[in-house]
């Protein structure tokens, strides 16, 4: 009985320590995201009121053609993928579109093998 009772103490002085811990890394994180977010806050309360920006004149766009072999469609969905990551920043034009087609077979397979493990 006397190593039962000496086992659950360790136990749970274990768990004390712990949780201890846990919270004390708890505390660490708040309080480094407040004194993070603080100086932000410092910075958007001093800046002046800024005017409504002005609307660019539209761009003409580039006639999307087909370019070695690659359908005009393709670059046209290249060209809306590339913008939908960039948020819709604008400012770029897609030259070229190039199909690069230079890896081994045994590379590709092992792509592709590495691909499709995962479902």
């Amino acid at each position: 009985m006397d190593k039962f009772m000496y086992s659950l103490s360790v136990a749970g002085l274990g768990m004390v320590v712990v949780f201890a811990g846990l919270t004390l890394l708890i505390f660490c994180v708040k309080l480094m995201t407040k004194f993070a977010t603080s100086g932000d806050n410092k910075k958007t309360k001093a800046s002046p009121p800024v005017a409504a920006p002005i609307a660019a004149p539209p761009v003409a766009m580039p006639v999307v053609t087909e370019v070695e072999g690659i359908p005009a469609d393709v670059i046209a969905a290249i060209t809306a993928a590339i913008a939908a990551v960039w948020d819709g920043e604008g400012g770029f034009v897609v030259r070229r579109v190039k199909r690069v087609n230079n890896a081994p077979a045994w590379s590709r397979a092992g792509r592709e093998e590495q691909t499709y493990s995962r479902f």
